[in-house]
């Protein structure tokens, strides 16, 4: 008897990531199984998920009327800025109304994917924890990438007779009372931590590498990513904005609502606005104003009662909270199979993998735009490969795309050079390529002003 390839792709994740990533396999008329590690389906956002990074304050970092999914919009009756636990449900809400639920295995931790080949071709062989063993004729990773959490070392932190945690230990304002607080690092984590702690606790300090450009949440009473992005059409923008480009209107609001940051005791940025992620919350900034939070330079050395900054000056510390970010790991593929940068795995174009048939991921890449969609839009080349894996269909235009097509989402000197940027990309470029992937290489991509794209 003639072996059968099997036909249905293995998507590893029921987050937002694996989420979209199964709707847009689904569109293209494929078969799918999400393999889910935890019990409910909503990955970080499900804050009971063991190593989740979401603390009783997190709120979504991307608005309401922009950030969600293409074709199902978050309930009017949310806030600008939805809750993490909204979040949640918004993301349950969304597998439920596409029939995502159904394709869903939980409690499916996959511990190794192993790629076979035969006389008729290659599938995908994934083992679960649970020691059962199914095959797929191809695999999605969508695990999200803040898992794995990544801690500096400095000297003296073995010595430190108070708590050292990272950002994703974090839960409940309540362990920064009565204590003197240190947060390490200025990511969307860490200032919404540092405010938490700057209401909360004895003492609160802000302690990064270097200066940041500081933008407020809301500017003209719309979210200021939404400005920036052209989101907001004319007629809705105040008059002082329209006809403006990005540039100029991130100068208007920096100029009338933020300043100079050195009036809060920040340092200057050292970098041009957008060579790495810039600060997009204001209660840091009202908390520094009135004396509730201040602001240190790098750490030197820690002590056993408190930390040494690299200007000299030293503060008594009970608690370090590490808002330092994470590496992407996949551990259960074959060593060697994906290249890592600074802790990341390198998809090419975010979505496909150097000479290996039938391996894809999704969000996978950073940026400075709306997440949801964007994950969305870049998951449709995997989902077209994998069509054309089953049956050939557009071939030959995608055999050409992975032989010589390598636009740059990023340029020489567009970012910093640090760990964190070493996946996140220019999103004008990404959306360049987006074009290119429609009218060169018959990929249609949908777009947050075309709902029914899966309709």
């Amino acid at each position: 008897m003639t072996f059968e390839l099997p036909d249905t792709f293995a998507i590893v994740g029921a987050g937002p990531a694996g989420l979209v990533t199964a709707r847009a396999f689904l569109n293209y008329g494929l078969k799918i199984e999400i393999l889910e590690r935890h019990s409910r389906v909503g990955g970080i956002w499900d804050k009971s998920n063991p190593g989740s990074p979401v603390y009783e304050s997190c709120h979504f970092i991307s608005s309401r009327d922009y950030g969600g999914f293409i074709g199902y919009p978050m309930p009017a009756t949310y806030p600008l800025y939805p809750k993490w636990h909204q979040i949640r449900d918004y993301v349950r809400g969304f597998a439920d109304t596409f029939g995502l639920t159904a394709f869903i295995r939980t409690d499916s931790d996959v511990v190794s994917a192993v790629p076979v080949d035969t006389d008729v071709g290659r599938y995908w062989s994934v083992t679960l924890g649970s020691g059962e063993t199914r095959n797929y004729r191809g695999v999605v990773s969508a695990t999200g990438g803040q898992w794995v959490p990544v801690i500096p070392k400095f000297s003296g932190s073995e010595r430190f007779t108070g708590t050292i945690m990272h950002s994703s230990e974090y839960d409940d304002i309540d362990v920064f009372r009565g204590k003197k607080v240190l947060v390490v690092g200025a990511g969307n984590s860490g200032v919404d931590i540092a405010a938490d702690a700057a209401f909360m606790a004895e003492k609160a300090v802000l302690s990064t590498r270097r200066g940041y450009w500081f933008l407020p949440k809301l500017a003209y009473g719309v979210p200021v990513g939404d400005l920036l992005q052209g989101n907001i059409p004319d007629e809705k923008l105040p008059a002082e904005l329209v006809g403006l480009d990005s540039a100029g209107i991130i100068q208007k609001v920096l100029d009338a609502v933020v300043g100079d940051v050195t009036n809060y005791g920040l340092p200057a940025p050292d970098h041009p606005l957008g060579a790495t992620h810039p600060i997009t919350n204001f209660q840091v900034l009202h908390a520094l104003a009135h004396g509730l939070l201040s602001y240190r330079p790098n750490i030197q050395e820690i002590t056993p009662t408190g930390v040494i900054f690299e200007d000299g000056s030293f503060e008594a510390i009970d608690v370090i909270v590490f808002s330092t970010g994470y590496d992407n790991s996949i551990p259960w593929l074959p060593e060697g199979m994906l290249e890592y940068e600074e802790g990341q795995p390198k998809f090419l174009l975010g979505a496909l993998v150097d000479n290996v048939e039938g391996l894809y991921g999704a969000g996978v890449l950073h940026f400075a735009g709306n997440t949801y969609p964007v994950f969305d839009q870049l998951v449709q080349l995997a989902a077209a490969d994998a069509k054309a894996l089953l049956s050939g269909e557009n071939g030959a235009r995608l055999k050409e795309l992975r032989a010589s097509y390598r636009p740059s989402f990023k340029h020489d000197g567009t970012f910093l050079d640090v760990r964190r940027n070493a996946n996140h990309v220019d999103i004008e470029a990404v959306n360049t390529y987006l074009k290119e992937l429609e009218e060169d290489f018959g990929v249609p991509v949908p777009y947050f002003n075309t709902p029914d794209f899966y309709v």
